[in-house]
């Protein structure tokens, strides 16, 4: 048979040809796939067993370029992705969006509610992608500049949940763009726990904004009875000062505003001059400037004054960046400025300006720590994001007490009274404080111990019955949905009865803590758990095991009972144990009690066999 020839413009291949396009092509895949391999090996793991984990000091950042999409970020090559040289979550102002990753595991068999938490609520945008092997599960959004309502969880901070997860490793990838200071203080952890610490920080905002609210009253009604301008100028500043520290709290976002996104960069960007005029116009009247200030100390207050204005109004026309980042320069040197004013008021004799000074000189201190703390210069930590408010709250204390001694001899007994009033708000508010921390402490170390109790047998220090059967009924469960293997084992200590009445039932009880301690060093497998079942029988369940590697455990368990002497004075005992593994795959739900029947049956024949031996359920035969 002759071949026909090609004919001249024809566009299909020759077999030759397709073959090397077929093998091109599959080499392109593999080297794609061995690309993100690579790749995927090359992210840190945090393993995750229900208590906090920091991801700060896995993460690995890398700055996004102009329109690059996820998909570009995951293909993203190796030495793109960068660690920080220090563990500090706060990467001040940057023009650009960062992303961050990390690889998770543990959060599909927790027993809580995990979560990861982004502790910081002044963000534009935020999004967190959620990845199962290689495939997206969950795309989570938050940030200022969207609405409240599109968080996966109402809170002032973006809380993602991770009930989504279902294998046993996950990957993140977070994505932050904003104007602000760029602070990852990112948490792993579960529900419960986030919302303790939330409580807390509640506490603290709480008692931070009533004191301002009590001095607020109070020194309005000094003013109405007075008419001294300190008093009302000092009732604006603190107004504007604790708006300002609430939305700082996040608390207007969720509470507010939660309607009007941008609205809190706004609140936050008109503010962070305002709240400085406000202080400017206070100090101005209450060292009187007039009177002991030079004409270069009048300019520059008068200059400081002006500028702050203007940057107030230019707030809603300027970008946000530039107005944050101008607004912490000058507060700086504006706090500096008032303690230079304070400080010559007292050399020159003013009485108050003493305590005007000190009180002025502990803010400079607290607000050049939170500058730095907020512009990255230190490592962020959670005092230094509430130093601002630590030292607006000493201020307040101190300033009160200079408003004291300023009132002249007419006023001695009003004053006196404000003094009295305010010591005997802070003795009872840190009594306050003190006997809550008391009792949250009481209470909760209580509520420890309840659980403890409710859970665990108090011998052996393994679960009980009782809740072994509520946990196992649950793995089988989740066995049954995944079609996973799950393995129980039972254990029982042989002639156990005979031990107790040849050496007594203290020795016994020795012997059934060493049997515990045992179980606990060879079952370490993740997911596994093991329970006081009655008297000297254990049992231990193995998720996503199969019967041949529980076996195996049982076998390891086995030796090391074997292997291991119980002494107590003259007393001295080798333990022996038989053991019953069954496995299965459940085919029904609420079957749990059947597969435990029958690792109970497998006991009982190594006990028949001659006791210390292993049986499988697949050596029973059929009647099993």
């Amino acid at each position: 048979m002759t071949v026909p020839k090609r004919i001249h413009g024809d566009s299909f291949p020759t077999p030759a040809l397709s073959v090397h396009i077929r093998q091109a092509f599959l080499s392109c895949c593999l080297l794609l796939m061995a690309l993100l391999a690579q790749h995927a090996k090359a992210i840190e793991t945090a393993h995750f067993s229900s208590e906090k984990v920091s991801l700060l000091p896995l993460l690995e950042f890398v700055h996004e370029r102009p329109g690059e999409t996820l998909e570009q970020i995951l293909v993203r090559p190796e030495s793109d992705w960068q660690r920080r040289d220090t563990i500090n979550s706060n990467f001040g102002q940057i023009d650009r969006p960062i992303w961050a990753r990390v690889r998770i595991s543990g959060v599909s068999s927790a027993f809580t509610q995990p979560l990861i938490r982004l502790n910081y609520p002044h963000h534009d945008y935020v999004d967190l992608y959620l990845f199962e092997h290689g495939r997206l599960l969950r795309h989570f959004e938050a940030g200022d500049l969207r609405p409240f309502n599109v968080r996966p969880i109402p809170q002032r901070t973006p809380w993602f949940p991770l009930d989504a997860a279902t294998a046993e490793e996950q990957e993140i990838y977070l994505r932050i763009a904003t104007e602000g200071p760029l602070v990852i203080p990112l948490d792993l952890l579960t529900y419960t726990d986030a919302a303790e610490e939330e409580k807390l920080l509640y506490l603290w905002a709480g008692a931070f904004l009533g004191i301002i609210m009590i001095m607020m009253i109070y020194n309005s009604f000094l003013y109405l009875s007075l008419r001294e301008t300190s008093y009302l100028l000092y009732v604006i500043y603190l107004a504007t000062a604790g708006f300002m520290q609430m939305a700082m709290f996040g608390f207007g976002e969720q509470y507010f505003w939660s309607d009007y996104p941008g609205v809190n960069n706004q609140v936050i960007a008109f503010l962070s001059p305002f709240v400085q005029v406000t202080a400017i116009a206070f100090v101005l009247n209450f060292i009187d400037l007039q009177k002991f200030g030079s004409a270069m100390d009048r300019g520059v207050a008068y200059l400081m004054l002006f500028v702050l204005t203007v940057m107030s109004i230019a707030s809603f026309t300027v970008p946000y960046s530039l107005i944050i980042s101008m607004a912490y320069s000058i507060a700086l040197i504006g706090v500096a400025c008032g303690l230079y004013v304070g400080i010559k008021g007292w050399v020159l004799g003013m009485k108050s300006a003493r305590l005007f000074t000190i009180a002025w000189f502990v803010h400079l201190v607290f607000i050049a720590w939170y500058l730095l703390d907020t512009t990255g210069r230190i490592p962020s930590t959670e005092l230094g994001n509430q130093a601002f408010a630590i030292g607006f709250i000493a201020e307040l204390s101190l300033l009160s007490i200079a408003f004291a001694d300023k009132m002249n001899q007419e006023r001695e007994l009003r004053v006196n009274s404000q003094t009295k009033l305010l010591d005997m708000q802070m003795a009872m508010n840190k009594e306050l404080d003190n006997k809550v921390k008391e009792r949250t402490a009481a209470l909760e170390k209580a509520n420890r111990r309840l659980e403890e109790l409710s859970v665990t047998d108090g011998l052996t220090k393994l679960f009980n019955r009782r809740y072994f059967d509520q946990v196992f009924r649950d793995h089988y469960e989740q066995s049954y949905k995944d079609q996973h293997p799950i393995s129980v084992m039972m254990v029982d200590i042989d002639f156990f009865k005979k031990l107790n009445d040849e050496h007594g039932h203290a020795f016994g009880d020795l012997c059934l803590v060493r049997a515990a301690q045992l179980i606990r060093k060879v079952v370490t497998m993740p997911g596994a758990f093991a329970a006081r079942y009655g008297g000297e029988e254990f049992v231990v369940v193995l998720p996503k095991t199969t019967e041949e590697r529980a076996a195996q455990v049982g076998e390891v368990l086995r030796k090391a009972f074997a292997q291991s002497k119980v002494t107590q004075g003259e007393h001295e005992k080798i333990m022996t144990v038989s053991i019953g593994v069954a496995a299965e795959i459940p085919t029904y739900p609420g079957q749990q009690e059947k597969l435990l029947g029958v690792a109970d049956a497998c006991l009982y024949q190594s006990k028949e066999n001659g006791r210390n031996q292993v049986t499988r359920s697949e050596t029973l035969g059929p009647a099993a």
